[in-house]
């Protein structure tokens, strides 16, 4: 089968700066901020990991900068989101691409991508979630030329459901007791997408 082109990440210059964010690749130097709010049992309730130790999260930072290489198959972008006024790093967000699904002969030449996102709670209700997802949504359609981008959020995290309505995702289906939750309840799994079409920068 022919090998499909992928995005061209070097299009990409950082940092993507919007009114209050930054935007960058992690780094090994992030590993105690990111650690600062992974960690938390409040903020992991909803992640695919229980809470994290230093070292597993300076790991995942290491096989998130493998992932991000261009020659990677499918990259995987993760992103430390930095509050401008203050230069702390405050989260981290991930946009995850793959080739779409062909069920012909010929694969498809279109890429289609996944977002994520993680904050510090002290920094929750303040809109960074919504402002950093605009700014993944601009990276997938405009810079990478995606031609579909999900997200998925659990029934019951309000939050995130709220944050990807927000920024204009379409509500695309319920899937009903999808996983086992950390407290031992079966959840609901939200998905959420947009077609290139219909986004509205």
């Amino acid at each position: 089968m022919a090998l499909v082109p992928r995005p061209d990440l070097a299009r990409l210059t950082w940092p993507r700066t919007t009114d209050r964010l930054e935007l960058r690749p992690l780094t090994l130097d992030d590993v105690d901020a990111i650690w600062a709010f992974r960690r938390l049992p409040e903020v992991v309730v909803h992640l695919s990991h229980d809470v994290l130790s230093r070292d597993e999260v300076r790991d995942r930072i290491a096989a998130h900068i493998e992932r991000g290489r261009p020659e990677v198959a499918e990259p995987r972008l993760e992103l430390a989101v930095v509050e401008r006024r203050t230069g702390r790093v405050v989260g981290d967000v991930m946009l995850r691409l793959e080739p779409s699904h062909s069920i012909t002969r010929t694969p498809s030449d279109e890429w289609e991508g996944t977002i994520g996102y993680a904050l510090h709670p002290d920094r929750h209700g303040r809109g960074y979630a919504a402002e950093a997802a605009t700014e993944l949504l601009a990276m997938g359609f405009r810079d990478l030329g995606l031609r579909r981008i999900t997200a998925d959020a659990y029934a019951d995290n309000v939050a995130s459901n709220r944050v990807l309505r927000r920024i204009g995702m379409r509500h695309e289906s319920t899937v009903l007791a999808k996983s086992l939750g950390k407290d031992g309840t079966w959840l609901d799994d939200n998905t959420w997408a947009l077609l290139r079409e219909e986004w509205r920068p």
